[in-house]
């Protein structure tokens, strides 16, 4: 089975839960704390989960006393138990991104990423999120990013689709048409 229909299947076994219980976002938010708690030290206890050269028996170990020191959902606690039990661990990223991507649905929301060659002000953030949020016709959750190569302009990510409205593009277009115009004379 390929890893990300495994992913998906787990992650719809999650979603599953989440909606008969109504806790679809605190789900994916400890399962989001719980990432981020995987990639302290370099990502050590990442790899020591997914290593095959560690004993199922040591990886339990390992998860319980993580787990021990976290306050997440017990139904998370369960399932990173049930991903080491069963030998899965190293398709928890594919998970959580499936995860995010099915409960975004449920929610009707989508994630966008903007990033301009400054720092915006709030005002000017909450109007590109409005913006978004109108073209979409969803809840938009945005995070901003700076570039200063942009020059100026945004460019946006929205799901799989990026519009670039940068300075720096529209100068690679202008040169590109003036380097294609110059050799046709």
């Amino acid at each position: 089975m390929a890893d990300g229909s495994l992913a998906r299947r787990y992650a719809r076994a999650l979603i599953a839960i989440g909606t008969e219980e109504d806790c679809i976002d605190k789900l994916g938010a400890d399962l989001a704390q719980f990432n981020q708690v995987l990639d302290l030290g370099d990502g050590a206890l990442k790899r020591s989960l997914s290593n095959p050269g560690v004993t199922n028996g040591e990886r339990a170990e390992v998860m319980a006393q993580v787990l021990s020191k976290l306050s997440l959902h017990g139904h998370v606690n369960s399932f990173l138990r049930l991903l080491v039990d069963k030998n899965r661990f190293a398709a928890f990223d594919g998970i959580l991104s499936a995860y995010t991507e099915m409960a975004d649905e449920i929610a009707g929301r989508v994630r966008a990423t903007v990033t301009t060659a400054s720092t915006q002000d709030a005002a000017t953030q909450k109007q590109i999120s409005a913006a978004i949020a109108t073209s979409t016709g969803k809840k938009v959750d945005v995070s901003f990013e700076t570039d200063a190569s942009l020059i100026g302009g945004v460019v946006a990510q929205i799901g799989d689709t990026v519009i670039d409205a940068s300075i720096r593009s529209r100068l690679q277009e202008l040169s590109t048409d003036l380097v294609s115009s110059g050799s046709e004379s």
